[in-house]
């Protein structure tokens, strides 16, 4: 029998038909799965069978900005426009910034940096159907699988509370929505619907996103009036043995060391110790009290942490100096260190 010079495209199209249309693997705890996120084992398995699998999410979860020197990682959030589009979206958001200050104790430079980090205040929330990213982490990535498939099927529960189409909802590669970036055990936990319209909306409601950072922020044990981060002298103490204590540092233990801070810390709290890579191959030590702590149950990353400290620091500077520019009161900013 003579193949025809069509045949092999015939075959391909036949492959590619039936590898597009086949249904991805239902996993076998989804019973368990539904349990957690109170769903049914209906409604996640129609859900993985809407998704699709990503490949250049696995690549991009592999090379996280965090694995930069923290002297790169500055440069990409520590900028100009950075802090600009911060101001501007101060003075537009004031009242409720100033609101959401009061209410829960967290400072509106912090809720802002954070914004600011996260989406550069919603110009770069993210372009992937939030489905397929947990999909793909949650189901084809071992590692993460874990923790992933269970916000997988919180997605689902929170999708269904607020009457989602999956086609509509973009986010981060690894599945983060909104203003700030709340992953969907974020989304159901902490957001709040700030402006009290009856919906809780991160992705365009600058007031639901600025009360939900700082409901977060604030839940995950922000304290109110005491520092965040302090440069550290180290001397002739040993560095890594300091650091290698974790959050079990004391401050005693820190000063006993050998090490100095320009501030005198309090000494009812333990703290920890980082270095950072700067540019001409040194490093410089600082110490994160509680504060620093829980910017970084946020995002893991001490690096990120910084920025959030230090986009904040620029940040009410900024908006502190145009104030007394239109003759307006600044308060006195007092931190216990």
């Amino acid at each position: 029998m003579k193949l025809s010079k069509l045949t092999p495209i015939v075959l391909s199209l036949a492959l590619f038909s039936a590898s597009a249309f086949a249904k991805n693997p239902i996993p076998n705890n989804i019973n368990e799965l539904a349990s957690y996120a109170k769903v049914s084992p209906a409604s996640l398995k129609s859900a993985i069978e809407d998704a699709v699998y990503q490949q250049k999410i696995i690549d991009a979860i592999t090379r996280p900005g965090e694995a930069k020197p923290w002297w790169q990682y500055r440069k990409i959030f520590i900028t100009l426009p950075r802090v600009q589009a911060a101001v501007k979206f101060y003075f537009e958001n004031e009242k409720t910034l100033l609101k959401a200050q009061e209410e829960y104790g967290v400072p509106y430079e912090i809720i802002l940096a954070i914004i600011g980090v996260e989406t550069f205040y919603g110009k770069n929330m993210g372009s992937f159907r939030v489905i397929d990213a947990l999909y793909t982490l949650g189901f084809n990535y071992p590692k993460r699988e874990a923790y992933f498939s269970k916000e997988f099927a919180r997605f689902v529960s929170l999708a269904e509370r607020e009457n989602w189409n999956y086609d509509d909802i973009k986010g981060s590669y690894a599945g983060a929505m909104g203003l700030g970036q709340f992953m969907p055990s974020a989304y159901l936990d902490y957001a709040v619907d700030y402006d009290n319209d009856g919906h809780v909306n991160l992705f365009s409601n600058k007031a639901d996103a600025i009360g939900s950072v700082a409901n977060y922020i604030l839940g995950h044990g922000w304290a109110t009036n005491r520092g965040i981060l302090y440069p550290v002298h180290i001397h002739n103490a040993d560095a890594k043995a300091l650091m290698d204590r974790g959050w079990e540092l004391s401050v005693d233990e820190l000063y006993a060391s050998g090490a100095t801070t320009k501030v005198n810390l309090s000494k009812d709290q333990y703290v920890r110790l980082f270095a950072f890579d700067l540019e001409n191959g040194s490093k410089s030590y600082a110490v994160g009290l509680n504060n620093f702590k829980t910017i970084m149950r946020y995002n893991t990353s001490p690096l990120y942490a910084r920025a959030v400290y230090e986009l904040s620091e620029y940040i009410a500077m900024n908006v502190d100096k145009i104030k007394k520019e239109r003759g307006i009161k600044v308060p006195h900013r007092s931190k216990l260190p």
